[in-house]
């Protein structure tokens, strides 16, 4: 879905939160760079310890990103 936003030369304006686990791909790779590209106001963070199942596997650390970025 970003992607088609870049071909009709528009931005997300809403507040994007990204977050990615330590293990597995999207830690080798520049998160926040990518959703910058898409998006005009993006914060985010590095789970550690975790893989793909965010919610399954660190579901406080998960819950204390949403209530930061929510607040």
């Amino acid at each position: 879905m970003p992607h088609r936003l870049i071909e009709h030369g528009r931005r997300l304006t809403m507040p994007v939160l990204a977050l990615w686990g330590s293990v597995g791909l999207p830690a080798r790779m520049p998160a926040l760079e990518i959703w910058r590209e898409y998006a005009d106001d993006v914060t985010g963070a590095e789970i550690p310890e975790y893989g793909h199942f965010i919610p399954e596997e660190r579901p406080e650390a998960l819950l204390a990103h949403l209530l930061d970025f929510l607040g």
